[in-house]
């Protein structure tokens, strides 16, 4: 009884349709929003890096106390899920 089960929805599996997503007509101007939200992101991640690295560098020459490695991984974690955002929705999707 349990394998005729699984049989049969193997079967309905394969029958399924799989559609492949394609974009609709006039959305065009959103995807250029969205890539250049993308690349602000990007950009402001990268100018985030920099001033935490400057910020490590003249902590360490002045012989203060260093807190800027906080900066430096969250503006890589930042940039890394930006660029990676569209990879991580596709593989829920």
């Amino acid at each position: 009884m349990f394998f005729e089960l699984l049989n049969t929805s193997v079967d309905l599996a394969s029958v399924i349709p799989n559609p492949t997503p394609e974009q609709p007509p006039g959305t065009e101007g959103f995807t250029t929003i969205l890539n250049w939200i993308a690349w602000a992101v990007i950009l402001l991640g990268v100018a985030g890096f920099l001033c935490s690295a400057g910020y490590l560098a003249f902590a360490s020459f002045t012989g203060r106390e260093i807190q800027g490695f906080k900066g430096l991984v969250v503006s890589l974690l930042v940039c890394i899920l930006a660029v990676a955002a569209g990879t991580i929705i596709n593989v829920f999707v």
